[in-house]
């Protein structure tokens, strides 16, 4: 693999760039016992220190910056620390409170000394000379003279001009870092004059020296006195200002926390972590990104933290001279970029490979064009290590893989991207997921009610039917009533033909209407045991007991399930046990009263003997009484049919209510859930608003085909069942349908076609809202390929809760150019945080907007494009700081120049995005 002394490109790093050595210019307090070299214990605690990168200090000079180079290249010549020169200068200007003049830091670049030397000779102080001469930093002796000395911000650039000349950008050889405390840049308010100096001072700095308290404040781009005036954000960053070997041994590398003069905590130290290769370049790109977290981050943790389970470290190959033994990855952000055919997605294809075969091969056939690229013909091993050292046979990992063309595939199937809505919406809104589940669950349980009642309706329909058959055999009451008063009239002349008393006439009428009582109870006796008639102590009549509960056991957490499933047994056994035991009482309670009722027959004939004797003698009389018997009968029979019908009614009337209040409960569920995920917060989607919506698919269809639709109805509306009407009178409705004013097709159960109709409910769908534009729900989506391939990919990343990495080739084939730029690229940069990516592109947007840490550089082997060693497929990785021009006497391609010269000569549109990236923040570019 070719490459640098940074091949995983930009890494967090602890830098301090401001550390000023022994024998500094002013407040210098380093301190050896005579027996030790002063430099040595310097260089030695600088060793030993964690931090990588430090900002050699001294006031106005860099002698020291010189002697220590010395030393320390002596005692640790193997050592990667790197140094840079750092000349804390004093403006002539104060600005707060204790009218303290403002520091200034120029950080130079890695040039040679005698540039720094000139410099420091042009700098003029603002003090002259006895004879009114000019005296310059390089004039300055005693400490004394250090202590006076002040220079103004013109005269940093006149000497800047003088030394580097007039065409010469600054920032490629120094940048500015003003205190921004203690000797800082914070006014005092309401002095006027002094906040227009303070904004003169934080437009001539490049960055700032501070704390995490100042962060805020340099990043509002309206922080001038005059807030419609913009200006850039600054990056700030936290040095140890160490001048004893006390304060590095307490400061250098640590995060100091002291109290103040009320005991409460401050932070008067920090650590500064840098993500950029060692280099000025790198320190460049904190001016680029100036926002914490993104290349300058102030605090006590590295930042990015990502388990190294779920990071790929490197991968390796075996047995062949196509491909280098291996490639390494930055744990964020890595892209991979090279001509057409130069190996990049190939390379992703087998990091993809290594890691989940079966799924990779499902997804593309081979990590080439051809058979010969076929999976099953590849002979050589590759593997990949993950960031805990282990392979992925050792520790089995994840990838997120999006080949090249994948989105452009999935958008073109809107179902699919549909099915993908819920799995990420119940992620994002678990709360939504549970109410959701809920709602499913109590509407099934309300359409099982409403069946139900249908079911009891229709049946109890049939019996009042068939009672009101009964009653209209039975003839009208008043008829029978009227028969009766003939009926007694006639006997009332027999009685008096054949000289019965009143009181024989009444005792026999009462005998036998007591006999006729009680023969129909044994009638209506024999009846219920009928229905019982396999009944014994041994034989039981219920077998199983139905208990539902609304809303369902289901909807609970399983530990209270189990436990209320299990009482609910215990008492279901209970109530069928004592129902079976109910029914044996009374089919023995109805056999005694029957044999009780027989006896009583047998006992009113036997003390009525001769009554009913002297009766039976008179045929005519004992016919009427007979016929008045049988209409007492009919009238109690006309009597308890009426009650029982009133009864029926009254229970029909309340299936009825029952029916209507299901059908309005599952309607409000329908509308609190539509509520509840428009209140929902989904603000960490970030661009995307879910919701549903629910109306009828095809099953309204399907129904309706078993209703006879042609003849009018005031239910059907051409050709379509009138659901509102039906659900607003669903009594009409079920009355029509029984009566057959409403007809149903042939072939079809008219209770049945009830029950589905009333039982019909609306779909519930899913929507995505996306800029304005819909996808999901009952209606075409309103999102163009682009971003539909664009909103496919956001579903796939949020799908899961696991930041396993992504590997994704070439996304932006499959978007439109703004999708690119407005989305992708703040997508990125948000998820490299999360999880880390690989990603095969030729769009500079994607890779230089998008910040990547590590762009790796393919090349494969030609006449005109040689790689080292002849290797088929070889690689040049690092960061896009790491700058070099062209070194035409080179053979190898990738090594002939830097990271970024391979970028703006490969990528569309690469030197355009590096100048834009450059210019966000009004940075100065050569």
């Amino acid at each position: 693999m070719a490459g640098f002394k940074y091949p995983k490109g930009s890494e967090w790093r602890k830098w301090d760039l401001h550390v000023h050595t022994p024998h500094t210019k002013l407040d210098n307090r380093y301190v050896v016992s005579a027996d030790i070299d002063i430099w040595d214990e310097f260089c030695e605690k600088i060793e030993r220190s964690d931090v990588d990168v430090i900002g050699i200090t001294d006031y106005f000079s860099a002698d020291n910056y010189s002697t220590f180079l010395r030393h320390y290249q002596k005692k640790y010549p193997d050592s990667k620390k790197v140094f840079f020169l750092n000349i804390e200068v004093r403006l002539n200007e104060s600005v707060n409170k204790a009218l303290e003049e403002v520091n200034v830091h120029l950080l130079f670049n890695h040039c040679p000394l005698e540039n720094v030397d000139k410099f420091l000779s042009k700098l003029n102080i603002v003090k002259t000379g006895i004879d009114e001469r000019p005296i310059t930093c390089s004039d300055l002796n005693t400490e004394a003279d250090f202590k006076a000395a002040s220079v103004t911000r013109q005269s940093i650039d006149e000497a800047f001009i003088e030394t580097f000349g007039k065409k010469a950008i600054r920032q490629d050889h120094f940048l500015v870092l003003t205190a921004a405390n203690n000797d800082g840049i914070r006014p005092e308010r309401g002095k006027h004059r002094k906040e227009a100096i303070t904004d003169e001072i934080d437009k001539f700095s490049d960055g700032f020296f501070g704390g995490i308290q100042n962060q805020e404040h340099f990043l509002n781009i309206h922080r001038l006195e005059d807030e419609e005036q913009l200006i850039v954000k600054k990056p700030i960053v936290s040095g140890s200002d160490a001048h004893s070997f006390d304060e590095l041994e307490k400061y250098l590398g640590k995060r100091v926390v002291e109290k103040d003069g009320e005991g409460k905590e401050i932070i008067t130290k920090d650590i500064t972590w840098i993500k950029a290769d060692p280099t000025f370049e790198g320190l460049k790109q904190i001016f680029y990104e100036p926002e914490p977290c993104e290349r300058v981050w102030i605090g006590p943790i590295e930042p990015d933290q990502k388990d190294g389970y779920r990071v790929i470290r490197k991968i390796k190959f075996n047995n062949t001279n196509d491909f280098p033994e291996e490639i390494e990855f930055n744990k964020n952000f890595c892209s991979i970029i090279g001509s057409r055919s130069s190996g990049k997605s190939a390379l992703l294809a087998y990091v993809a490979h290594s890691i989940d075969k079966k799924r990779t091969e499902d997804m593309i056939k081979g990590p080439g064009e051809g058979e010969n690229y076929y999976w099953n013909k590849i002979t050589f091993a590759y593997a990949v290590e993950w960031d805990n050292g282990q392979s992925n046979d050792e520790s089995p990992g994840k990838i997120v893989y999006i080949p090249q063309n994948y989105l452009f595939e999935k958008s073109k199937d809107p179902d699919e991207i549909k099915d993908k809505i819920a799995p990420v919406l119940f992620k994002v809104l678990p709360a939504f997921e549970a109410r959701y589940t809920q709602t499913e669950s109590n509407i099934n349980a309300h359409n099982q009610q409403i069946s139900e009642y249908v079911d009891e309706w229709f049946s109890l329909s049939v019996t009042i039917q068939s009672l009101d058959n009964t009653l209209k055999d039975l003839g009208d009451k008043k008829a029978v009533e009227k028969g009766k008063e003939e009926l007694n009239s006639k006997i009332v002349k027999l009685k008096e033909e054949n000289k019965l008393s009143e009181d024989d006439i009444k005792n026999y009428k009462k005998i036998t209407a007591d006999i006729s009582a009680h023969e129909s109870r044994i009638k209506q006796i024999n009846t219920e045991l009928l229905q019982i008639s396999g009944v014994s102590t041994e034989i039981n009549f219920f077998k199983t007991l139905k208990i539902m509960t609304l809303p369902l056991l289901e909807n609970l957490p399983r530990k209270l399930q189990d436990g209320i499933r299990q009482d609910l047994i215990k008492k279901e056994l209970e109530i069928i046990a004592e129902a079976n035991k109910q029914v044996v009482s009374y089919k023995e309670s109805m056999k005694k009263e029957k044999t009780e009722t027989e006896e009583k027959i047998l006992k009113i004939k036997k003390d009525n003997s001769d009554l009913i004797e002297k009766y039976q003698k008179n045929t005519e009389l004992e016919d009427l009484v007979h016929k008045i018997n049988e209409h007492i009968a009919t009238i109690k029979t006309i009597d308890d049919t009426v009650t029982e019908k009133k009864n029926i009614q009254s229970k029909l009337n309340e299936y009825e209510k029952s029916t209507k209040s299901e059908i309005d409960q599952r309607k409000s569920l329908l509308e609190q859930l539509t509520t509840n995920i428009n209140d929902a917060d989904q603000s960490s989607l970030k661009g995307i608003k879910f919701g549903i919506e629910y109306g009828f698919d095809e099953s309204l269809e399907i129904v309706t085909q078993k209703i006879n639709t042609r003849d009018k109805s005031e239910f059907i509306e051409k050709g379509s069942l009138k659901i509102k009407d039906i659900r607003e009178n669903p009594v009409k409705f079920l009355s029509a349908i029984y009566s057959g004013k409403q007809k149903v097709n042939s072939g079809n159960d008219k209770k049945e076609v009830a029950q589905e109709i009333l039982m019909l409910t609306e779909k519930i769908l899913f929507t995505a809202e996306m800029e304005g534009d819909k996808i999901g729900g009952f209606f075409e989506p309103t999102m163009t390929p682009g971003k539909r391939a664009l909103f496919a990919l956001r579903l796939i990343l949020d799908e899961s809760d696991d930041t396993w990495p992504l590997l994704i080739d070439q996304p932006e084939d499959d978007l439109d150019s703004r999708s690119v730029y407005a989305e992708i690229v703040p997508f990125l940069k948000d998820k490299k945080k999360e999880r880390q990516i690989i990603l095969v592109s030729h769009n500079a947007n994607l890779v230089i907007g998008a910040d990547s840490e590590q762009i790796i550089v393919a090349n494969r082997n030609g006449d005109d494009r040689k790689n080292k060693d002849g290797k088929q497929f070889n690689y040049l990785t690092g960061s896009i700081e790491y700058t070099k021009e062209r070194v035409k006497e080179c053979e190898d391609t990738l090594d002939a120049q830097g990271i970024r010269e391979h970028a703006c000569e490969i990528l569309d549109g690469g030197k355009t995005a590096f100048e834009k990236r450059e210019r966000k923040y009004g940075f100065k570019t050569s």
